[in-house]
């Protein structure tokens, strides 16, 4: 059972790789098309790529407390394989949305996909305390963030040469209409065949009644949380992702024509930020060990808040903006992965599926309130800089925070956590003998 659920754990890797890949190719696409000088730049006036992230971000909030409950109410297994079948169905719509150059179906595409990914987070987070060993959690959070970065990456470096094939600069080029729909739709077919190799898994609440309301799950399990360390950990990956994935990734697309670069270089950068968080979430996934160490929270947060400042009075360099953009991803995955470990070591079994989806929602809520930000400075005038320095002010701000109320709430309730479970190990030994 134990060589099946280390199988197990690498199909989940793979099946989680190909979703995020997926996910990234077609926003990418998007994002590139509706910036400044994309096809369809002017159908939504400036700042249009951050619509396109919306696309992706609205689903998650609308749906992740409903479908954190079939995560506990069903087996993620059998959850996984059915959310991954329908991503194929999905790809073929994207794929003619593309052929038909059809900004509007490739838009419904993209909130299709973000809607299975959806069903898919709780149970793919929720499953992998069922996979590893307690003790092996930070390593397994930082290994499946790590790839999931990779996939990032490969959505991000595949997304900038497939909007050149797609939509190439130069007039006298052919444009490759069918390529990326192909892509998605291969990328499509692999995670589903991985979902079918993930272990047999009971459901954890099979007596769960599935509430149909989108919102009133959210309310309930904030009921459950509220004012424990469960509850400000949610709260704190939420202010991050509003930081970093909702105005600062946006940024981005601008340096195409800042720099003069192309859609690929541009996507190199993308590219960049992404494994180097990923590397970030590997090194502090072995750095913790068998434990979770809050202190890399601190360590993460800081180092985040120093390269957003560089960024912002960084030349207007290629190489200058990698290296910055390099250590902020980096820095990230410090603050990451100890806060990921920490919701899903203390919540209860019972109740891990909607806490993840609401921590799911609690990601996207963050992200859209940053892109509506972002869509707010970029009207207001602010330039790539300004966008930085803010993006640093905020997270100096978590910093503060963090060292004032939240550090020390984490640490003890690490403590009590451990002890009550070295307590009920010594009574799971004394009993047989007694």
């Amino acid at each position: 059972m134990e060589k099946a659920h280390q199988r197990g754990f690498i199909f989940l890797n793979v099946t989680q790789f190909c979703g995020a890949a997926n996910d990234n190719i077609l926003k990418q696409l998007l994002m590139f098309g509706l910036a400044a000088e994309g096809i369809w730049a002017e159908k939504l006036g400036v700042g249009g790529q951050a619509y396109a992230s919306l696309c992706l971000a609205v689903p998650f909030v609308l749906l992740s407390g409903f479908t954190g409950q079939f995560s506990d109410r069903y087996s993620k297994r059998d959850l996984s394989i059915i959310v991954k079948l329908s991503e194929i169905f999905i790809a073929a719509l994207a794929m003619l949305g593309l052929i038909f150059s059809s900004l509007w179906m490739v838009l419904g595409a993209l909130i299709l996909i973000a809607a299975q990914s959806a069903f898919f987070g709780p149970a793919k987070f929720g499953m992998l305390p069922e996979l590893v060993p307690k003790n092996r959690l930070s390593r397994a959070n930082g290994t499946l963030n790590m790839f999931t970065y990779l996939a990032v990456i490969l959505g991000s470096a595949l997304g900038g040469p497939l909007y050149d094939v797609y939509a190439p600069s130069v007039g006298s080029v052919p444009r490759i209409l069918w390529l990326p729909g192909v892509i998605l739709l291969c990328v499509a077919v692999i995670g589903t065949a991985s979902a079918f190799g993930l272990p047999r898994l009971r459901a954890k609440d099979p007596a769960l009644k599935i509430k149909p309301m989108l919102f009133r799950t959210y309310v309930d399990t904030w009921r459950e949380i509220a004012g424990t360390p469960v509850a400000s950990a949610v709260i704190a990956w939420s202010i991050f992702f509003f930081i970093v994935g909702g105005v600062a990734i946006l940024v981005l697309p601008d340096y195409k024509g800042l720099l003069e670069i192309t859609a690929s270089e541009v996507a190199g950068l993308m590219a960049l930020l992404a494994i180097s968080t990923g590397v970030g979430d590997f090194v502090a996934g072995r750095v913790s060990g068998e434990k979770i160490r809050p202190e890399l929270i601190t360590l993460g947060a800081v180092g985040t808040t120093v390269g957003f400042f560089l960024l912002g009075v960084a030349p207007l360099n290629y190489y200058v903006i990698a290296l910055c953009l390099a250590g902020v991803g980096f820095m990230a995955g410090f603050f990451m992965v100890p806060l990921q470990t920490m919701i899903q070591h203390l919540t209860t079994p019972q109740l891990r599926g909607r806490v993840l989806g609401l921590w799911n929602c609690g990601s996207f809520v963050g992200i859209i309130f940053g892109n509506l930000v972002f869509l707010l400075a970029k009207n207001l005038g602010f330039t790539s800089s300004h966008v930085f320095f803010l993006c640093g002010a905020l997270t100096l701000a978590v910093v503060v925070y963090y060292l004032l109320r939240w550090r020390t709430m984490f640490v003890t309730a690490l403590a009590e956590a451990d002890a009550r479970e070295t307590v009920s190990a010594s009574h799971a030994v004394e009993t047989p003998s007694g």
